[in-house]
């Protein structure tokens, strides 16, 4: 048992000292294979080389053996029987066939020696036939023979036969003891050459066997030689992988294992060192970063304690964890009172009042929102709030970071802009932008909407005369009375100036809205107490209604129901009126005409005629008044009444007003000294406010053979009661061009001669309402001689307007008028009919 122990030691030893490669087990296994299969295959040629033997020394040998033996057997029967019919016939002949077949018994038996000559017991027993054979013939047939014939076989004594058939059975005893054993040989060499072939056959199976037993040994041999080191190899990969590296590599197996286990085991080591290295640099790194964190978060609490803004940090279960000073102070509670508290117990809305509930927040989503909180002591602040998640190394929220702001003071400010932004300063009425709004609304949600329109009547007059004061005392006064007159669903606005509108929903039928309509007017009618004077004030309204299906924009409904407002307007005021299409008609030929009006001047389709102006004293033609009129190419003669309107609203009319003063000094002043007349040219309220104005006119005089002395413009009463002091600041700069100025349609407005005498004015011309009645009116004729005689004692010419019969012409001059203008003296012709009326 010792003895193994050591020898096992020993050849472990070995083993690894001198581990075959895995190409050298091969070649083991392959060689070991190699010699089995020699041996065996040597072991198979032998056997088959011995059945080939013994089949040959069976044919060649035993069978002529055992052939010869039964030829001598034979041979010695013919011979006794040959002596005894010699016997019996003393025929010579059988003995001559007796020694013939004696000599062939010896031919066989020699034959037999040569033949067995290597088998001892067959030489043996052959021997013993031949001695047998020499004794039967010595003592038996040979004296036989020598007595001659005469006695057969009866004739012989007992004793002779005796002793004869005794040799002869002797003989034959031994000739079968001969065949028995050629036989007994032939058997033997059978059996022998039957068991070397079943030898044979046996080892080429062995030899098969062999081979398999020696692939699967190598198959086997191989498995168990690389499955444990491939185990392990593996291991030890597995275990570098997952980061093990503490276990060395151990090598066995086959040298290429080895190989690769010495790798791996390098491999090991290497990571091991730098695994070592970097988790030293890691802990003086952990150890930087921990001291540096520190020092962030003493900084990152010096600067959140430092923030106007407020920052709390939530925790699990909504559980508020910390609040820098500036939180405490917006919400208005001390830091210990805020930690520990859940943000679900504060009160906090949107925008649109609705309450927040904080736990329905994905805490992963980073929001910002404007919210409402109703603090502990009742206070409302609106704060401006960004929340963001704090994530762990998995990337699950832990925490929430929640920063706001206090704009408490901007909501209250945006909320001022906006309603400043939607709602008219004086009357705090929705504005245009508002009104607009509302009506798209109405018009998306298919709501049935009445849109009124009111235009306050003469307001104009009032601001003007009595004072911007005055007037926004009006405004407010009628927003307010719209207001009272409403429902509280409907909304009431002030579009600009003295425009307001009202939007009715669900306005029922025309009676209906004719019933509001008059309310409205009636509840703005009520007398007005301001600055210590009682005003009445009055409006029209223009109505417009639209509902489902109606594709209308806001601005088209303000556009028909402004349309129908005029309508009322036209009306006498102080009614309603109802748009249609007709009036859509004309809002679209409103349009047209200021379009066409735009180019009219370069298409050369304006031209100027000329009303003469005479002096009642002499009935000289002393001036003439230039007034535009607009050939139109589509709609003929477009009367100004029509189109001069259309101008004043728009820029258009500095452009004409421009072009007609232009063309109408060149033409007057290309006609001198044949026409020596005063040319009359009108300014508009726009003119009027146009810093161009002086440079136009000192260019116009410039380019024109007209003196300065001889252009008249003349500036209306509205024009210039607006603002007195503007208007006076620029008739005054056009004096000093040397032209002449008048006032016209005096007595429309409310100015007085105390404030005209302020006023670089020439000529006063009075409105031709004035002078329509005047034969018929005895008071009108006192205002009108009023009038002249105030006039005439400021230093003013005086020129009555809208003169068409003889009665007032004489009127005028019997009162002290100056000069006359109107259809009874001649209406506004070319100037080419001018230069032939003789009026000159």
């Amino acid at each position: 048992m010792l003895w193994a122990l050591v020898s096992h030691t020993r050849w472990v030893a070995w083993r690894r000292r001198r581990r075959l490669s895995l190409l050298g087990r091969i070649y083991a296994l392959a060689a070991a294979l190699i010699v089995v299969s020699a041996v065996i295959t040597g072991g198979t040629f032998a056997l088959r080389q011995r059945v080939e033997d013994s089949t040959t020394y069976l044919i060649t040998r035993v069978v002529p053996a055992q052939n010869d033996t039964a030829s001598l057997i034979t041979a010695y029967a013919q011979q006794e029987s040959r002596v005894r019919a010699f016997l019996l016939t003393d025929d010579r002949s059988f003995i001559h066939a007796y020694e013939a077949d004696q000599a062939s018994a010896a031919d066989i038996e020699a034959r037999l020696r040569r033949l067995l000559a290597d088998d001892t017991a067959v030489q043996e027993l052959l021997g013993q036939v031949i001695k047998a054979a020499e004794t039967w013939r010595d003592q038996s047939v040979n004296p036989l023979l020598n007595r001659g014939a005469g006695p057969g076989p009866s004739d012989l004594s007992q004793t002779e036969q005796r002793a004869e058939e005794q040799l002869a059975n002797e003989l034959r005893d031994r000739l079968n003891e001969l065949h028995a054993r050629v036989d007994e040989l032939a058997r033997s060499e059978e059996n022998r050459a039957a068991a070397a072939r079943a030898a044979a056959n046996w080892l080429t199976l062995a030899l098969v066997m062999a081979g398999l037993i020696a692939s699967a040994g190598a198959i086997l041999t191989l498995h168990l030689s690389l499955r444990r080191p491939l185990r392990t190899l593996l291991s030890h990969v597995n275990e570098v992988s997952q980061g093990n590296l503490d276990r060395p590599v151990e090598e066995d197996g086959p040298s290429e294992l080895a190989t690769v286990a010495r790798a791996v085991e390098s491999m090991r080591r290497r990571i091991l060192g730098e695994t070592r290295h970097i988790a030293r640099m890691q802990e003086e790194l952990a150890r930087h970063e921990k001291a540096e964190r520190h020092r962030a978060e003493q900084d990152y609490a010096t600067v959140v304690d430092a923030l106007d803004e407020g920052v709390i940090v939530v925790g699990p279960q909504h559980v508020i964890e910390s609040a820098n000073p500036a939180a405490q102070r917006i919400l208005g509670v001390p830091g210990p009172e805020i930690v520990g508290t859940r943000l679900t117990s504060w009160r906090m809305f949107d925008e649109h009042g609705e309450k927040l509930q904080p736990q329905d927040r994905d805490p992963l989503q980073v929001t910002s929102e404007v919210l409402r909180l109703e603090r502990k002591d009742g206070r409302s602040v609106w704060l401006a709030v960004t929340s963001r998640a704090l994530t762990n190394a998995e990337d699950v929220p832990t925490k929430t970071v929640m920063s706001f702001t206090d704009i408490t003071d901007q909501r209250a400010v945006q909320n001022r802009l906006e309603h400043e932004a939607t709602h008219d300063p004086l009357t705090g009425l929705a504005n245009r932008t508002l009104v607009l709004r509302h009506l798209e609304q109405a018009r998306r949600r298919g709501r049935p909407t009445a849109v009124l329109f009111l235009d306050l009547d003469n307001f104009k007059l009032i601001n003007d005369s009595l004072g911007h004061g005055v007037g926004d005392d009006v405004l407010r006064h009628v927003g307010l009375q719209l207001v009272r007159s409403t429902p509280p669903d409907d909304l009431v606005g002030r579009l600009g100036g003295d425009e307001f509108v009202v939007l009715a929903h669900d306005p029922g039928d025309r009676e209906d809205l004719g019933e509001r309509c008059a309310r409205l007017l009636d509840s703005v009618a009520e007398p007005l107490r301001t600055q210590g004077r009682l005003l009445h004030v009055a409006g029209s309204i223009g109505v417009v209604v639209f509902g489902p299906g109606d594709d209308r924009t806001g601005q088209d409904l303000l556009r028909d129901a402004d349309v129908a407002m005029y309508q009322a307007k036209s009306r006498g005021g102080g009614c309603h009126a109802f748009f249609d299409v007709g009036l859509r008609k004309r809002v679209q030929r409103h349009m047209d005409l200021e379009q066409d009006l735009r180019h009219a001047a370069r298409l050369d389709q304006l031209w100027v005629a000329y009303q003469p102006v005479a002096e009642l004293s002499t009935g000289r033609t002393v001036a003439v008044e230039g007034l535009l009129r607009w050939q139109h190419p589509v709609h003929g003669a477009v009367s100004p009444g029509e189109f001069i309107p259309v101008a004043e609203e728009t820029d258009l009319i500095n452009r004409i007003g421009a072009h007609m003063l232009r063309t109408a000094t060149g033409q007057i002043g290309a006609e001198r000294p044949g026409l020596d007349v005063v040319l009359n040219a009108n300014l508009s309220p726009r003119q009027l406010d146009d810093p161009g104005l002086h440079a136009l006119v000192q260019g116009t005089l410039t380019d024109s053979a007209l003196p300065a002395g001889d252009l008249c413009l003349e500036v209306t009463e509205e024009a210039i009661m607006r603002d007195p002091t503007a208007a006076a600041r620029v008739l005054n700069s056009l004096r000093e061009l040397g032209i002449s100025l008048a006032i016209d349609d005096f007595g429309t407005g409310y100015s007085s001669l105390a404030q005209l005498r302020r006023l670089p004015l020439d000529i006063l011309k009075i409105d031709r309402s004035f002078i329509t009645d005047l034969p018929e009116s005895g008071e009108l004729r006192v205002i009108v001689s009023s009038i002249i005689t105030m006039a005439h004692a400021i230093g003013l010419a005086v020129v009555a307007e809208g003169v068409e019969t003889a009665q007032q012409l004489d009127l005028l001059r019997d009162i002290g008028c100056d000069h006359a203008q109107g259809y009874y003296l001649s209406k506004p012709v070319p100037l080419d009919e001018l230069l032939t009326s003789g009026l000159t």
